[in-house]
């Protein structure tokens, strides 16, 4: 949802001051709701996103009283009010409890703030739409004698907290935070608000949108130093015949679009949607490494709701770095069925011996990975039907060493097999490889919870080292 011109409230004409013009608080009401209504209109030009939270806390305590408490606020509302809270609201509370039937189809429930539209009589306690209520200030001087004190009434604004999506048109509504329920009280979603600043979503600690960026940004540089740095050998000597080598060319891409998406990431008053577009680019550079699949569609940004977007081209992007390899092609395995996981082999692949990464799923450790591997089934596709008849495993798996970890550029600690090739004696008696080039290799382990989230293949980049222009 953006404000632009085209969607705002038609503007209220200016007052006519004259010389000799009898004064009533009427003109000078209607002269600060034009000016409003004039500031509201010129930004919606220069930012139609000009509304959203800029720094928000909530207590968490409160959370495992399924209460939603704000601690701290501050941000401009969709008719241009700015909100700081407590700031001059005193001793006012800011919480919602939330119960059992406040929560959608899926289990959440969206927490916004509040305030009534300034109508007619917007600081009149007569009736339900009272937007202001008029509060005693402080005493003021006379700024042109510095004496004459007297106490200047102010107009506080009406704010409260309601859940749900739905809103009533009488009322200016901001969405804050969605939280979703259990036994131990509240949890905040991965929902973020609209937002005038990249820091406002510090209130959700390690799964803000700003955190994940600045991962993404360490994860781009790290593959484009990876990549860069196989130029040179131990010896000091260039490994490549030039600067044109595809692998070369991939860090070339993923660098050319991080100095202008660091710079506005390392400031937190960066506007989201600015580092929506800046991300965008990094997955149009993504997208021109060899091999890189079909970008997404990247849609237009959307204030109320930015997470979805942002997801899915960092997914994008994450998934292409975990192909990119220095001294390894590296292709995903497809998955078949509930525990099936198969792979294209190219013809020209040494299928001698082969090295496999087993991705956990949550709770999953090397022994229930290693107990799901032993009881897997490993050939060519065309091989498992006769496996399973000779109830035969098929080719040995076995742990990889911590330097072969370490030489994939992987984790220490990261779940990775070597397969060794080995023969079987079809029904027609000729013996063949368990495992071919160019055929497809199957990974078929038993239904149950061991079964892992992903398995991908690393193929050695052998003709890489000695000047080939393979990459990607």
């Amino acid at each position: 949802m953006s404000a632009t011109v085209e969607n705002l409230p038609m503007l209220p004409e200016a007052v006519s001051w004259s010389e000799g013009m009898l004064l009533s608080p009427q003109h000078f009401q209607q002269n600060d709701i034009y000016w409003n209504a004039l500031l509201r209109h010129q930004m919606s030009v220069l930012q139609p996103y000009y509304w959203g939270v800029l720094s928000l806390s909530v207590k968490r305590e409160a959370l495992g009283r399924k209460s939603v408490e704000i601690e701290s606020l501050r941000c401009v509302m969709h008719d241009g009010l700015v909100i700081e809270y407590p700031g001059h609201f005193g001793s006012q509370e800011l919480k919602v409890q939330i119960n059992e039937d406040d929560f959608d189809a899926q289990g959440k429930a969206v927490v916004q703030l509040s305030v009534p539209i300034r109508g007619k009589g917007a600081a009149s306690d007569i009736g339900d739409m009272q937007r202001y209520v008029t509060v005693t200030g402080s005493l003021e001087t006379d700024e042109n004698t510095g004496t004459d004190e007297i106490p200047v009434e102010r107009m506080c604004p009406k704010i409260s907290l309601i859940k749900g999506k739905s809103v009533a048109a009488c009322y200016c509504a901001l969405p804050l935070l969605e939280v979703s329920g259990g036994s131990g009280g509240l949890r905040v979603t991965a929902y973020h608000p609209p937002m005038l600043r990249l820091s406002a979503c510090v209130f959700q600690g390690d799964a803000s949108l700003r955190q994940m960026l600045k991962l993404l940004s360490g994860e781009l540089w790290r593959k484009y130093r990876e990549l860069l740095g196989v130029r040179i050998d131990d010896r000091g000597e260039p490994r490549y015949d030039g600067e044109f080598n595809l692998q070369i060319l991939t860090a070339r891409y993923l660098v050319m679009g991080l100095p202008r998406f660091d710079v506005m990431l390392q400031s937190d008053a960066s506007h989201p949607y600015e580092l929506y577009v800046a991300l965008s680019e990094l997955v149009g550079f993504v997208a021109a490494t060899p091999g890189a699949p079909q970008p997404p569609s990247m849609k237009g940004y959307d204030h109320s709701d930015c997470m979805p977007q942002f997801q899915l081209a960092i997914d994008y992007v994450r998934a292409q770095l975990a192909r990119m390899n220095a001294d390894y092609q590296i292709l995903e395995f497809e998955k078949v069925g509930a525990s099936g996981f198969r792979c294209a082999l190219p013809a020209s692949t040494d299928t001698s011996s082969l090295l496999i990464e087993l991705r956990p799923r949550a709770g999953q450790d090397a022994a229930t990975l290693g107990r799901w591997l032993d009881n897997a089934h490993v050939a060519s596709e065309e091989l498992i039907l006769l496996l399973v008849r000779r109830r035969f495993p098929g080719a040995t798996v076995s742990p990889s060493s911590d330097a072969t970890v370490a030489a994939l550029n992987l984790k220490p600690g990261a779940f990775v097999y070597e397969i060794t090739n080995g023969h079987i004696h079809p029904d027609d008696g000729v013996p063949r490889a368990l495992i071919s080039p160019g055929h497809t290799l199957m990974i078929m382990g038993e239904r149950d919870d061991n079964v892992p989230a992903a398995i991908y293949l690393y193929l050695p980049r052998r003709a890489a080292r000695s000047g080939s222009t393979s990459a990607g």
